[in-house]
This record gives structure tokens, sequence and C-alpha cells, in this order.
């Protein structure tokens, strides 16, 4: 079975690497999505454990189309019935791009009425009247006359792990907060035999620490919610439950060990805010996710932090804006006085996202690295100073 995990523009490495460290096979890796094959086992771990990306999806069929007709017999070439049962739902959506077949609408509407065709025929019936508890997402992506026709498999995005119950104005979405944690040289001296200091000091509702808590202790992001596939009556409910128990397991593992062989400590985690309001948003969401023990919230703004006790640390955050004209004075004072405070540390890292481009100026130091991602549909910026 060819499966696609997607993913925002840029993360596509960190979703093979996943996939890789599963045991999966890559088979292509393309602008927000990587190709891989898996059986019924791989698209059920791959849900539980992808921290980067969307979506995990079956795919059914890519072509070339210029005309409906030609759409309408791809479509109907495709095995739906492999799959989709007499009564299940199968809503679909379909998205264009630089294509001949601009209309999204007809593009659907045609889709609809080709898998209707070809399961009418396939199961010998009149009716579908997809009334059942197993639903199946269609999803058409055209791009220049190329359609990639796939089956959801995850439901909800894979960002909604579930334990974000409130969030402040602006949180920043699960899948994006672990992957610059991925990114940072903090991810990859826990992966060693050392432990190094976390600290958000902008840290909201808590993303960036909960996930670092997650990612520390080898704690699957999704292990807790419900998918697509759990309603499909060919995905085995046993099999499922016996993956959700190799998990629950292994999470109770160090997820690393010292020159000694000793299971090492676990890392310090220190999340800061200046709303008291927010830090108990971030408590909970650490509560509804099981790591609330490994955190340490303290309700304070940046600028009374002593900077100088932070030694050997990783700071990872993604800090206000300034989006809005009235907030970007504050927003620019606040860069300024964080680069004096940095230069304050000793020894330590810094992995901040922002969407301003003139944010090394104000920092008051250029960049070790610069990565362009997409936190939602804003193009932001991950600056590391290493």
């Amino acid at each position: 079975m060819e499966l696609i995990a997607t993913c925002a523009f840029g993360l596509e490495k960190l979703v093979r690497d996943e996939l890789k460290t599963l045991g999966l096979w890559i088979v292509k890796i393309e602008d927000g999505r990587v190709t891989f094959e898996g059986e019924k086992e791989g698209l059920i771990r791959a849900n539980f454990c992808l921290r980067c990306a969307d979506r995990v999806q079956i795919k059914m069929g890519e072509f070339e189309a210029k005309t409906f007709d030609e759409l309408f017999d791809n479509i109907s070439a495709i095995e739906w019935e492999k799959y989709i049962g007499i009564q299940d739902a199968f809503p679909i959506k379909a998205t264009s791009t630089k294509s001949i077949l601009h209309s999204e609408p007809a593009t659907q509407s045609i889709v609809k009425k080709a898998i209707v065709t070809r399961l009418q025929k396939a199961h010998k019936v009149d009716i579908l009247p997809e009334n059942s508890d197993a639903t199946y997402q269609i999803v058409v992506k055209c791009n220049k006359d190329q359609f990639v026709v796939c089956i959801d498999s995850s439901g909800d995005s894979l960002h909604k792990r579930g334990y974000r119950t409130k969030a402040n104005d602006a949180p920043m979405k699960e899948t994006l907060a672990a992957s610059i944690i991925k990114l940072s040289d903090w991810a990859q001296t826990n992966e060693s035999s050392e432990t190094r200091t976390l600290i958000d000091p902008f840290c909201g509702s808590g993303t960036i620490p909960i996930e670092a808590a997650l990612i520390a202790q080898n704690i699957a992001p999704s292990l807790y919610r419900e998918f697509a596939f759990q309603s499909w009556p060919w995905i085995d409910q046993d099999k499922i439950e016996k993956i959700k128990r190799e998990l629950v397991k292994a999470k109770e593992k160090p997820s690393s060990k010292s020159k000694t062989n000793q299971p090492s400590q676990p890392p310090k985690i220190f999340a800061f805010d200046i709303d008291p309001k927010t830090i108990e948003i971030a408590k909970q969401n650490a509560k509804n996710a099981g790591v609330f023990e490994l955190i340490v919230f303290v309700t304070s703004d940046f600028n009374n932090l002593n900077f100088k006790n932070f030694t050997e640390a990783t700071f990872i955050t993604n800090p206000p804006y300034g989006e809005r004209l009235e907030e970007e004075k504050a927003v620019t004072q606040m860069y300024k006085n964080l680069g004096e405070k940095f230069r304050q540390t000793s020894n330590c890292s810094l992995f901040l996202l922002t969407s301003r481009e003139d944010f090394p100026r104000l920092f008051g130091r250029k960049e070790d690295k610069n990565r362009k991602l997409f936190n939602g549909n804003l193009r932001c910026y991950l600056y590391s100073y290493l």
C-alpha cells in the first residue's frame, strides 16, 4: 500500500527521517509530502507517531487530466471497492492550482459521480446510502493538470494531539513546534548521552515545552486521540490496541542512557510567560499531555529574568511577531531587549521563529542559520544562533 504523509513546506526531510525511524520505506519526497510504503500497521503507526506531519493518506491514483471526461475515466479506473463498502460515506474535497480544470466544485462533482458509478457496479447495487459509521474522506489535489487522489486516514489534522483544550490568542501548531525542536541542538544533544536545559521565555499556551517533554520521554504524540481509520471495518481493532500498548510501554523506557549505562536524568524544561492566565492554560495543557512534572512553569516578564544565570541551555521560542501596527513598536523593542539579554548568557543557543525579516538587525547579531518555514499561511523564519 502506497501512503503519503503531508506536511508544511520545509519539513519534508524531518518527516522522512521520522518515517525511516518507524522502519517504513521512502518512495519519494516532494514539496509538502513524503510518499512511503506501508501496510495497515504502517498506516496506524504513522498516525500515532509522526510529530511533524499533518496527515497520513492512502494514495489511490496519480494521473494527468485536462478535460472532465479524462478526469472521470481516471477516477473510474481506481479500485475504490477495495476500501469503501456499500453503506460507507465518502465526501470529496478538491483543490486546483494553475490547472485547466480550475473549478473545484465541478471537480468534486465529477469525482463523486465517477466513484459512485464504480461502486454501484462493483457492489451490484443501485443506491449507496452512505449511512454507516465509516467515513472515507477523498482528497483530490490538482497542480498544473497533474492529479493526486487519496483517502485521508487521519481525520483531524495530526497537529491536534488532544492535550490543548485551551490556547492563547495566537497558538503555534503542535507539528511546527515539534519540528523546530527537532531542528534545534537541544534535540540532537538529548538523543546522545548528555542532557541540556530547554528554555522558552514566551511559552504562551505551552506548546513548545510540552512537545519537548513528549520527545524527551519518547511519548507518541497522538497516542490518546481518535483517527478516521478507527471506524474502517477492514482495519483490525485488535491490531490498533496492540500497537497502542506497545507505544505506552515504549514511553516508560528512558530515551537515552548515560555513559555508565544508567538511565539519564530527564532534561530540565523551563517555560516563562508574562501573563498568569496564560501560564495556567499552559499548566493544564501539560497535565492533559501527561508531562506536567517535567516542566517548570513560571509567570515572569523575560525582562525580569537574570540571563547571567543561564548556561549550557537552548532557548526555543515563538515570541509575538507584531503583525498589527499598534503592536509593532513594542515588539521591536522586545527583540532589541532580547538581544541584550541573550548576550549575557554562557554557552547558550537560540532558535526563534518570527515573521520579521529584520529580526537579526534588531537582535544585534547575524544569525548562524536561517530557515524559511510556514506558521499556518504566514511565512516565517527560524533564526538559529548556535
